[in-house]
């Protein structure tokens, strides 16, 4: 081949080249605004899927697409993000954390520090709304992993350990629940978005607290029954039903002042709601404490519920109240 011939095939090659790598730009050009489309149109999967198309095709044309590459990535980014919040709303969790990883992982990438924070929040979020769904599901081992996930992502995240608390409650563990309880309230005092969280974990812990309390003393251990419902009151003011379970708790322990301290508790506590067994604990309690002249005081309030005749029994067989 003389070298005329040589040179014009070589000026052909690189003409093609120029040619495809122009082409390659141009379609690549194209994904990126069809995923533009899609995105004002706030249709972020069909964004995302053009925009990673026009992003492989600029990759493949190289040095060229530098700048359109550039504005793809950027362009991706908020179109991971987007997709990944649609996602979250419409409660399809996994496919919501996949998006907001890959959000996540381009935004490294970028040197986006904001949207990598805002990524891996989001992360947070969705794991513990999936962890709300499985408890409501009875798995409490699967909502137990999302909360942890959620907290080794967002250390401070509130919401997060108030699952763990439902978690540990499911499980009749009190000191957990009350530790993941505390936990809540530390993070969230003085945070008014968190007021919500804040109220609602007081009253679980404490109706927790109160209900344990009630079991242990059907298992005949008061002790364990006096502390927790001495617990339930770091969370809520004591009501009536509270203080009639603690004085059950104290008859049983035989530590009758404090019985005698929580009954005056329970009956000053709701008024108008009638007092006939926490009387009739009161009674007892005067009646291990030797004081039978109160004792017969209090089992004369006894006027209604079961304990009625034994009330009346112990006045006329027992104490011989005049």
């Amino acid at each position: 081949m003389s070298f005329l011939k040589k040179s014009l095939f070589l000026l052909s090659i690189v003409l093609f080249s120029m040619s495809v790598f122009a082409q390659s730009v141009d379609e690549a050009g194209a994904k990126y605004n069809e995923g533009n489309s899609y995105y004002k149109e706030k249709n972020f999967a069909d964004a995302v899927t053009a925009y990673e198309s026009a992003l492989k095709i600029a990759n493949e044309a190289g040095a060229d697409a530098n700048d359109l590459k550039a504005s793809i990535e950027k362009q991706l980014l908020n179109a991971y993000y987007a997709n990944g919040k649609t996602l979250y709303k419409g409660a399809k969790f996994d496919a919501a954390i996949a998006s907001f990883e890959k959000a996540y992982d381009l935004a490294e990438e970028l040197g986006d520090s904001s949207k990598k924070k805002n990524s891996n929040s989001y992360i947070a979020k969705v794991r513990t709304s999936k962890g709300g769904s499985l408890l409501k599901k009875n798995k409490a081992d699967e909502a137990f992993s999302e909360y942890t996930m959620a907290i080794e992502i967002y250390p401070t995240y509130y919401k997060a350990y108030y699952g763990l608390m439902l978690v540990y409650k499911s499980q009749n563990d009190m000191t957990k629940m009350m530790e993941s309880a505390d936990k809540v309230i530390e993070l969230g005092e003085g945070n008014s978005k968190a007021a919500k969280t804040l109220k609602k974990t007081k009253l679980t812990a404490s109706k927790a607290l109160v209900n344990a309390g009630a079991k242990e003393i059907q298992n005949g251990n008061g002790k364990k029954a006096i502390d927790n419902i001495q617990n339930s009151f770091k969370y809520l003011p004591g009501n009536s039903n509270a203080y009639y379970y603690l004085t059950l708790a104290y008859n049983m322990e035989k530590e009758w002042d404090a019985a005698i301290t929580s009954a005056g508790n329970a009956l000053a506590a709701e008024p108008e709601k009638d007092k006939s067994d926490v009387n009739f604990a009161l009674g007892q309690a005067y009646e291990g404490k030797s004081d039978g002249a109160a004792a017969c005081a209090a089992y004369k309030n006894v006027v209604s519920g079961p304990n009625v005749d034994a009330a009346k029994y112990q006045m006329t067989q027992v104490l011989k109240c005049n």
